[in-house]
């Protein structure tokens, strides 16, 4: 009986030291100690030897870059280190390890060009489309894609397509577009859809369910309005 308390009082103490390393701190860096296939499966890497204490599949897991529902870029890191919003689900590790967007002042448009635009908004290609979302990463439509997009530049759109197609500057043309001019498509004389205009007769836009976001060519569909707001 001696012998059973001293080994249930040993399992008590050297338990919790263990245990507390996975989803822990690594010894350096901003990263977590979880399994190797967590880590991998949520798009991070990892580094052996700063998780000693724990087996051998648990390791030093870091992600350096992670994107906000509304495409906000941020890094993975403990709660209590991050200086502006957390992101849950987005990063490896337990509870308190999220994607950390930092607090920015809103971009003024005069500092934005249409190449920039365009750039960011590819970075969502192959993304879901979600009729009604509003989520660069995890779904949205036509119009939710090109607003969210437009508003990390600190540009405001309405937020359905025949409510953006009353606003900006009217272009003549497709020969006249420019990167980042919204070209508007429509049915039976209602605008029904929009796309980023890239250049090169190519548009970026949350196309429908079975495509997700994509390119294709602008005119796939003759457009029927083109506007610019930059």
């Amino acid at each position: 009986m001696h012998f059973n308390i001293k080994l249930l009082l040993l399992t008590l103490i050297t338990t919790p030291a263990v245990l507390g390393k996975v989803n822990g701190k690594c010894s350096s860096g901003n990263g977590v100690c979880v399994s190797t296939a967590s880590c991998t499966k949520a798009g991070g890497t990892y580094k052996n030897g700063l998780c000693p204490n724990d087996p051998a599949d648990i390791k030093c897991c870091n992600k350096s870059k992670c994107v906000a529902p509304n495409g906000k870029v941020g890094s993975c890191m403990f709660t209590s280190a991050c200086k502006g919003t957390t992101y849950s689900n987005l990063c490896p590790g337990g509870s308190d390890f999220k994607c950390c967007v930092t607090s920015t002042s809103t971009k003024p448009t005069t500092s934005v060009n249409g190449n920039k635009i365009v750039s960011y908004a590819k970075q969502f290609i192959g993304n879901p489309y979600v009729y009604g979302g509003n989520s660069l990463t995890k779904g949205c439509d036509c119009s939710g894609f090109t607003k969210l997009i437009f508003a990390n530049f600190g540009i405001t759109l309405p937020r359905s397509s025949s409510e953006q197609s009353n606003k900006g500057k009217t272009v003549n043309g497709l020969s006249n577009a420019k990167p980042a001019d919204l070209i508007f498509y429509c049915s039976n004389g209602s605008v029904n859809h929009v796309a980023i205009y890239e250049g090169n007769n190519r548009i970026v836009h949350a196309a429908n369910s079975k495509d997700g976001i994509k390119e294709s060519n602008a005119n796939y569909q003759k457009p029927c309005k083109i506007k610019r707001f930059i």
